[in-house]
């Protein structure tokens, strides 16, 4: 449909509004194409007999632009109340069609959604159910109390219409795709915190305009809750042009929304993908384009990521996770590996770090990245910490000789103030002695508050216990924890170790770090180390430990052949 003719849709006096002319024009597309007929057609016919096209798809036929046509669909209108009829309006010509309701302040113009059709075809036995379907849609869209947010259509409607697209796909050449685009507005939950439930609908009415203005003829668009939505974009576009029209979706929170209280800036983030090349039904094409906007969302908001594979395998990893997380650790589950330490001047094993791991029911083993982050993220870490740690500490008592074992545990337990009492806790019930347990944190989790995370860890290192800083390098403020926090170890990130002997800066800055640790009296031990060139450059210079498959690779805690070399 032109600009031109969708603004004259808009001036009418009565056009079911509450769904964009846009996603009006997919329903009729899709009309047309499962029913086989002419055109599909949204008119109104005044008392005079006068008719109205408000929109349409297809070939419309003179006759209907006629008062002849519209007085025979006004008589057969009231022997058909409110359900489908059909009727002959020229020699050659006839409609199937479904009245509308009235407009309140209206009782004179009768509105229909019909189809049109060549006298002497029969249409499919659907077609009066699906043109009611249709009718029904615009009806319910018009739903909706002044002043709120354009009414879109849901959920359900959002499923029925993606079949629809992915069946009446099926029928066109084999380049012909499509693509389904998940949308949400940035930190909803802040915006309603910050300026109240009212002005973030204002947002999203803003958002819902300027997607309108911007999205070409053929889409449709649609909303999931909670700040979500969802568009189509019509069968034929490419990966190439969905991506432009994504870009350009994002460029329109540039401009913040003029309210009475001054402008808001906003974001917002897309996650999509393309059928058939990314899923090819609709429920895998929505679960596709959710990971791609989750992982979107990962990295702050206001971005786009398309679906990939390993996305959409990471997003069903995590489906129901908690719950799968808990009953692990609730049914001992979980299962520990350890990784060797070596000191590099006697070339034996000094200690071993518990790594956690998890085999999932269904899914094989998790890496624990994922499932990690994602106890993190769901407040679940201190139920997998205590039970590592507890794990550990049992499992080190049974050693032939009293090496050090090393734990990760998550920073939220400084925040919390919690750390000390959790290790003091289990270091009298296992009976472990406090010298042999050392606690490693990650410095690619933020730590809290420095003086907070300063009295927590000072608390566990006064209880005997020895604190390490894991993965240093890689995260926050690394200088900064050295000054502040009472450690005994530093691990360096194994991004320093991989490039020792090929990259003369990397060199520089492992001697550099080296020499500070050894000014502040701290240890190193040095993590992924995997040739032998890298470990004589790590000794020569004063690393004190390390740790790589150079070295041993982590194994289960069934079987440990790195404590018979001890």
């Amino acid at each position: 449909m032109s600009r031109p003719a969708r603004d004259a849709q808009q001036e009418a006096s009565y056009d079911y509004s509450g769904i964009s002319s846009d996603s009006r024009s997919v329903f009729f597309r899709l009309l047309l194409s499962a029913t086989d007929a002419a055109a599909v057609v949204l008119t109104d016919i005044a008392a005079n007999a006068a008719p109205r096209v408000l929109q349409s798809f297809g070939t419309i036929a003179p006759p209907l632009q006629k008062a002849a046509a519209s007085r025979v669909i006004l008589d057969a209108t009231h022997s058909h109340a409110n359900v489908c009829f059909s009727c002959q309006i020229s020699e050659d010509l006839s409609v199937l069609a479904v009245c509308l309701p009235k407009k309140p302040d209206d009782s004179t113009t009768r509105h229909y959604l019909a189809l049109l059709f060549p006298s002497q075809k029969i249409l499919s036995p659907s077609a009066p159910g699906l043109l009611q379907d249709v009718a029904n849609q615009l009806v319910e869209g018009t739903a909706g109390r002044p002043g709120s947010k354009p009414a879109l259509p849901g959920r359900e409607e959002s499923l029925q219409v993606l079949n629809q697209f992915i069946e009446a796909t099926g029928k066109l050449s084999k380049r012909a795709v499509f693509s389904l685009i998940r949308l949400n507005l940035d930190h909803l939950t802040l915006i309603n915190d910050r300026y109240g439930w009212d002005t973030a609908d204002l947002i999203l009415a803003e958002l819902i305009q300027r997607l309108k203005a911007i999205l070409p003829d053929g889409c449709f668009l649609s909303s999931v809750g909670g700040g979500h939505f969802m568009i189509l974009t019509p069968p034929g576009t490419t990966a190439i042009t969905t991506r432009t029209l994504v870009n350009a979706i994002l460029r329109i929170s540039r401009s913040p929304v003029e309210l009475d209280m001054g402008a808001v800036p906003f974001s917002i983030s897309a996650g999509w993908s393309v059928y058939p090349q990314d899923a090819n039904d609709a429920n895998q094409l929505i679960l596709s384009a959710r990971a791609a906007l989750t992982e979107a969302n990962r990295t702050g908001g206001g971005h786009e990521r398309r679906a990939t594979a390993e996305l959409t395998s990471a997003y069903t990893i995590t489906s129901n996770l908690e719950q799968d997380l808990l009953k692990a650790v609730e049914d001992n589950a979980l299962f520990l590996k350890w990784m060797p330490i070596v000191d590099t001047t006697s070339q034996r094993i000094v200690a071993h770090e518990a790594l956690l791991r998890w085999n999932r029911p269904g899914h094989g083993e998790v890496a624990p990245n994922l499932f990690i982050r994602y106890a993190e993220e769901a407040g679940m870490i201190e139920a997998l910490d205590t039970w590592s740690l507890r794990s550990a500490c049992r499992a080190a008592l049974h050693w032939p000789k009293p090496l050090r074992v090393c734990v990760n545990v998550s920073p939220v337990w400084l925040v919390n103030e919690r750390l000390a009492v959790l290790v003091d806790t289990i270091l009298h019930e296992t009976g472990l002695p406090p010298g042999r347990l050392q606690i490693e944190l990650s410095e690619c989790r933020p730590f809290g508050p420095s003086d907070i995370a300063f009295r927590e860890l000072s608390r566990v290192r006064a209880l005997g216990v020895r604190l390490a800083i894991d993965d240093f390098g890689a995260g926050y403020s690394s200088l900064e924890r050295l000054r502040i926090y009472p450690l005994d170890q530093i691990k360096l990130d194994r991004a320093f170790v991989q490039y020792l002997g090929e990259d003369i800066r990397a060199d520089e800055v492992m001697y550099a770090i080296l020499a500070l640790a050894r000014s502040l009296n701290i240890t190193c031990c040095a993590k992924g180390v995997e040739t032998e060139r890298q470990m004589a450059l790590l000794d020569a210079n004063g690393c004190e430990e390390v740790q790589g498959y150079l070295l041993g690779a982590p194994v289960r805690d069934s079987h440990v052949p790195h404590l018979a070399q001890t």
